[in-house]
């Protein structure tokens, strides 16, 4: 039909956006009666658990899943408690894939900048200067001097 198939970064803006709205609803939850409380955590527990492995087993993971980027074990219980833990667990991940997307962003920046600039040396501009490139890529607004 008309599909059109989703990028890197449009799919992790996804899941960004899928990981707030379950965090809402853990916070939500803790506001509830003991078994939906209790039903609804162990649902977020789960996708706690499957966005932890995705952060600890991608790519922007030097380590793999050793090293977890400032995501503290918590403990899944069934208290209010344990559901505003889980809300503050899903919102830092949710942070986490954000900064995942922005670099695929920068990194898209600058693979586009550099390949423009090998184009325009070729062209015959022999001699240009490289310096700035990273900045133009990831920073490609203009700075100005405020003094």
């Amino acid at each position: 039909m008309g599909r059109k198939t989703k990028t890197g970064r449009e799919v992790l803006d996804g899941i960004v956006s899928m990981l707030f709205a379950l965090a809402d609803l853990a916070e939500d939850a803790a506001g509830r009666s003991a078994p939906v409380r209790s039903f609804v955590l162990w649902i977020l527990c789960h996708a706690d658990a499957v966005a932890r492995d995705f952060v600890a087993g991608s790519a922007w993971n030097p380590a793999g899943r050793l090293w977890s980027p400032a995501l503290p074990p918590i403990r899944y219980g069934s208290d209010p408690a344990d559901a505003m833990t889980l809300a503050v667990s899903l919102r830092a991940l949710a942070l986490i894939v954000c900064s995942m997307s922005a670099q695929m962003r920068c990194l898209a920046r600058l693979a586009e900048a550099v390949a423009s600039a090998l184009v325009s040396v070729r062209g015959g501009a022999h001699g240009e200067n490289f310096a700035g490139i990273t900045d133009m890529a990831c920073f490609p607004s203009k700075r100005r001097d405020s003094s």
